[in-house]
């Protein structure tokens, strides 16, 4: 009877300490990246419904719809071409030491695909 008991203990404990394990949610496929990315279409309206609360025309970079393009070519935050080095691009992965952007949580990888594309593509005002 002991036996049996002991038996059971250690089957209840494996089950137990088998089950113990992270879930995680399945990568998005990325598919081919997006091209002619218009900035007035595709990229402002990212920055309308998650940023401008955060950075109005008194926050660096100023993301309002009058000034957006404006504040990240000239304010250095974009590097028309070059993604991977782009302050704004590194925001939205967290990556190189910038904080992630924004800060409610990371964006789904199809919209950092979408920015990736925009200023790979040479980051036109368009």
């Amino acid at each position: 009877m002991k036996n049996t008991v002991k038996i059971l203990i250690l089957m209840a404990m494996g089950l137990f300490l088998g089950s113990c394990y992270n879930d995680t949610f399945p990568e998005e496929e990325e598919g081919p990246a997006p091209t002619d990315v218009s900035y007035s279409e595709k990229i402002q309206p990212l920055w309308n419904t998650d940023c401008t609360s955060c950075h109005p025309s008194i926050a660096q970079p100023d993301l309002s719809s009058n000034n957006s393009y404006n504040s990240l070519i000239n304010g250095g935050f974009v590097i028309p071409g070059n993604a991977d080095d782009s302050v704004l691009y590194q925001s939205l992965l967290g990556s190189n030491g910038v904080s992630l952007m924004p800060t409610s949580g990371q964006w789904p990888i199809s919209q950092i695909k979408l920015v990736e594309s925009w200023i790979n593509e040479g980051a036109k005002d368009n």
